[in-house]
């Protein structure tokens, strides 16, 4: 009997970790000025994987757009995230592109359209978010 309350406890303990950690992932983003979004397709694989989290901000005013940058953005009602593949400066766009898809996005994106740069990700716990 013992050893099935150790057990118990041991489940639960590790329960409660695994929420804890959850919820850091989800709320802890907002005290850095981020925002967290769940990665839904596999557009960007490998770099980032369907079921990830990436951790986006606003550019800090000493920082430019870059090729390479990826960055999310609002598309009709979907997030988005996909890499620059290049920056027009003169006419406030630029050109994205999943990694994975064969061809760059169909509409260029304004550069004030993007939400941000994604400055990390954490792969698989967003299918524990996905509702």
């Amino acid at each position: 009997m013992d050893k099935l309350k150790t057990l118990f406890h041991w489940f639960t303990n590790l329960f409660l970790a695994a929420a804890l950690l959850l919820a850091a992932a989800v709320w802890l983003p907002s005290f850095f000025h981020m925002k967290a979004y769940v990665v839904a397709s596999s557009s960007m694989e490998p770099a980032i994987t369907a079921g990830s989290v990436v951790y986006v901000s606003q550019y800090q005013e000493d920082e430019s757009i870059s090729t390479g940058d990826i960055v999310s953005f609002q598309a009709g009602d979907a997030m988005v995230t996909h890499r620059i593949v290049s920056v027009d400066r003169e006419h406030g766009m630029a050109v994205t592109k999943g990694d994975a898809n064969q061809v760059c996005d169909s509409v260029p994106l304004s550069l004030d359209a993007i939400e941000g740069k994604v400055r990390f990700h954490i792969p698989s716990i967003g299918y524990l978010l996905l509702r």
